[in-house]
């Protein structure tokens, strides 16, 4: 059975081929023992067929025993391991030595032991003594033989033994063949051994770190539904190599003993589903079973009502839940059972009906779990060999705590003692991944469909670090579903969003992304600069959705061969037809592109024409207004930083109509009163200005739901205006220290969710209009609205502090 995990043998090997082929290992699920020509033949043979069919190590005495090799040594390493012992009692039993001494070590040994009463009564076991029962009259018999010298054969001590064990398994419950037709006893006892032999535990892990801290966050999330009047069904959800598997087999080891039945089915992804159905009966059931269609599968599946244990593992899609999961969930006794599903996309758990508070996240590894895994496999110890705890926590850092990174890098550095091979290994793998970690990445993004693989390749690219509903405004001025594909990557395990609302993502996902980027299969999005990843994008004139020279993008300088490598001529030789995005911080791109070309980026806007862009970020803007040349029409996202600009744009003819966020960080004097025809602008940021007043064309933008003024020093009020904003969510006026009194209209804003005034020094009073605020009451800042105060460190209405006053 290839889609599932029969019981293995202790010593690695199949327990199924060992009862028949494998006997030197002495390893055994269960030990038949009997009276030959009495049952050898008949039951037990039937005994040991069914058992066999079920995959488990059968020793029958002539089946097994090998020539050539002692009896005695084959029979007591399979009592020993035997975890079930079958003890048939015929009418001739007792008149076997050999039979009584396998029964005394059977006892000794403390397994289970299964009595079949076959044409005899317990009583016969029970009353040894007198010759009034058939066993009694074969024990005197044997106390009665003498040797050739005429001394006892037997010990009566022996016989006693004999005697004892006997009786003590009198006691015990058994089967009796009585009216029954055999097949019935047979099935009696196979179903009894088979919940009772003890399968060895599945491999977890080489090396185990940090399991055991995953199961109690996982048991955490257990307790939870185990208190509800169904099935239980937890979820286990994480990026591909973060250790789902290795914490599903760890669960699986520790709780199959509550259940009378139990079954792992591995790669359901990979896996038809009949088969897959097929090996889950068996496994429940106990009785083999083709299933030629998932209709007939779940048929089958309802049908069980065994106390179980299930996991599936590695499942990627609703249809596998819908034939594996639901038909054991509907059926009877649903209590009883524990279902455990693991998968990349959490969205296939949601659609299969289990609840968000059944799912549990997987994350990656601590810094110290990190380092113990990563140095077991690349030292075979829990800590790096002296000399090398640096280069280890270079290491640590590539890896980011994924334990398939740990493990395979890890694996890689075993037994390379000399550092430079360690900084070499180190340097390759910051370039291009290990073939298996890229493999297992691989396999969750080619399960994205085409408007999903572009929004992943955005983030790598351009949005580790940005915030999440700006992305989503990039997106939805690209005409994709920018909301919906977002949370679909974060049920993939493929994005985060922080507690600050910014996109992260694992840096081996970034690093595929950025090699995939750099595919013309896709619009190219450049961010890592090379002379040849250059070279190439110039020569095949694929078009290119985006461009982002800012620090951290891991650019080489390719200055060096003239002017033709300039930024602005590297943009009129590519295909920009399809430019959206472009990032650009100026030193970045002279450091890059030609050192001391400046004002790079204003050229490139004054002599290249550039497409309609969606998103604009302009780091260290040179110049004291925006040049007429960048072209705003379709700007969604606009965020500019300088310490020279002045205003936004000087002609009302520049006002980007479809602008959704506005975030200026830089001294402005004065806004533009065409902000007001900004009807779709939901934020607006202009921080460190020195603005003293802002235009009462702000009341018109009814759209906004942020606005901030963090560090306007030279602020002394609000428009009355502000009132309007009657759909604001956020008012953050964080170190206005020169702001006095706020307008009687703010009390307008009722939906205002979060209000900051830490540091507003010089405001007195608030307006009583504040009391109107009703949206602040059921906020969580709600316990910090009150309190007027006249110095920073004072209490604030709403929000946090930040640092001291720093452009």
């Amino acid at each position: 059975m290839a889609d599932v995990n029969f019981t293995p043998a202790r010593d690695g090997t199949s327990s199924a081929s060992t009862s028949q082929g494998n006997t030197n290992s002495y390893v055994f699920d269960v030990f038949v023992n009997h009276r030959g020509p009495d049952v050898k033949k008949g039951l037990a043979s039937h005994i040991y067929n069914r058992l066999t069919d079920f995959g488990l190590g059968v020793f029958l005495d002539q089946e097994v025993l090998e020539r050539g090799e002692g009896l005695n040594p084959q029979i007591e390493g399979a009592i020993r391991t035997a975890s079930v012992h079958v003890a048939i009692f015929s009418p001739n039993y007792a008149q076997s030595a050999w039979c009584l001494d396998e029964l005394v070590q059977m006892l000794e040994s403390g397994s289970t032991i299964i009595p079949v009463f076959y044409n005899v009564e317990p009583a016969d076991l029970r009353w040894t003594r007198s010759g009034d029962r058939v066993y009694g009259r074969d024990l005197a018999s044997f106390e009665r033989k003498r040797k050739f010298d005429g001394q006892p054969r037997y010990e009566p001590n022996t016989i006693e033994k004999w005697r004892n064990a006997l009786s003590a398994v009198a006691d015990i419950i058994g089967f009796e063949l009585k009216d029954k037709e055999e097949w019935q006893l047979v099935h009696e006892v196979v179903q009894q051994v088979l919940k009772k032999v003890r399968k060895p535990p599945l491999d977890v892990a080489k090396y185990p770190t940090g399991v055991d801290e995953k199961i109690k966050e996982l048991d955490r999330t257990l307790s939870l539904q185990r208190q509800r009047e169904k099935a239980t069904v937890l979820g286990i959800v994480g990026l591909g190599g973060v250790g789902k598997t290795t914490l599903a087999k760890q669960f699986f080891n520790r709780e199959r003993s509550n259940y009378d039945r139990s079954c792992f089915l591995f790669d359901v992804r990979s896996k038809s589903l009949p088969s897959l159905q097929s090996s889950l009966f068996t496994d429940l059931i106990q009785r083999n079973a083709q299933i030629n269609s998932v209709a007939e599968g779940i048929g089958w599946l309802k049908t069980v009502d065994q106390r179980a244990l299930i996991i599936l593992d590695d499942t990627d899609h609703i249809n596998q839940l819908d034939a594996l999961c639901a038909p054991v969930v509907d059926s009877i006794h649903v209590r009883s059972r524990l279902i455990l599903i693991t998968s990349r996309n959490k969205d296939v758990l949601i659609s299969a009906g289990i609840e968000e508070s059944s799912i549990y996240t997987l994350k990656g590894l601590n810094p110290e779990l990190s380092r113990e895994l990563f140095c077991w496999h690349a030292f075979g110890q829990p800590r790096p060999v002296i000399g090398f705890e640096e280069v280890v926590k270079k290491f640590l850092d590539v890896c980011n705590g994924l334990p398939l990174s740990l493990k395979v890098i890890g694996a890689l550095l075993r037994g390379k003692h000399d550092l430079k091979h360690w900084d070499a290994q180190l340097r390759k793998t910051s370039k291009v991944l290990p073939e298996d970690i890229q493999n297992t990445l691989r396999i969750s993004y080619d399960a994205l469909d085409g408007e999903e693989k572009q929004i992943f390749l955005d983030i790598a690219c351009f949005f580790i670090g940005e915030d999440r509903d700006t992305s989503i405004r990039v997106w939805d001025g690209s005409n994709w579903e920018g909301f919906l594909g977002l949370w679909k990557l974060e049920n993939r395990c493929l994005v985060e969003v922080d507690a600050e609302n910014c996109l992260r993502m694992h840096d081996h996902l970034r690093d595929l992304g950025r090699d995939i980027a750099e595919n013309p299969e896709h619009p190219r999005r450049l961010c890592r600069f090379t002379k040849n990843f250059l070279h190439n994008v110039v020569s095949d004139q694929s078009p290119v959705r985006g461009i982002s020279v800012v620090d951290g993008n891991d650019s080489e300088p390719v200055h060096g061969n003239g002017h033709e490598q300039s930024f602005e001529n590297l943009a009129r030789r590519c295909n920009l037809s399809t430019l959206q995005i472009l990032q650009a911080e100026s030193h970045s791109v002279e450091r890059v592109f030609q050192r001391g070309l400046r004002h790079s980026v204003e050229r490139l806007f004054g002599r290249v024409q550039l497409p309609p862009l969606i998103y604009l970020r302009w780091e260290n803007c040179p110049k004291s207004s925006l040049p007429p040349s960048i072209p705003l029409k379709n700007l969604r996202v606009l965020h500019i930083k300088g310490r020279r600009l002045k205003t936004l744009w000087r002609h009302q003819s520049q006002a980007p109509l479809q602008l959704r966020e506005l975030h200026i960080n830089a001294p402005l004097s004065k806004v533009p009163r065409s902000i007001g025809k900004l009807k779709r602008l939901q934020s607006l940021r202009l921080d460190f200005s020195q603005l003293q007043q802002l235009p009462k064309s702000v009341g018109n933008l009814t759209g906004l739901q942020l606005l901030e003024l963090r560090h306007c020093t030279s602020l002394q009020t609000l428009p009355e205006s502000v009132g309007n904003l009657t759909g604001l969510q956020s008012l953050d006026l964080r170190w206005c220290n020169v702001l006095q009194t706020l307008p009687e209209s703010v009390g307008n804003l009722t939906g205002l969710q979060r209000f900051n005034l830490f540091g507003c020094s010089s405001l007195q009073t608030l307006p009583e209009s504040v009391g109107n605020m009703t949206g602040l009451l059921k906020s969580a800042d709600a316990p910090r609205v009150g309190g007027l105060f006249k110095s920073a460190d004072a209490p604030r209405v709403g929000g946090k502090p930040d640092g001291p006053p720093t452009s």
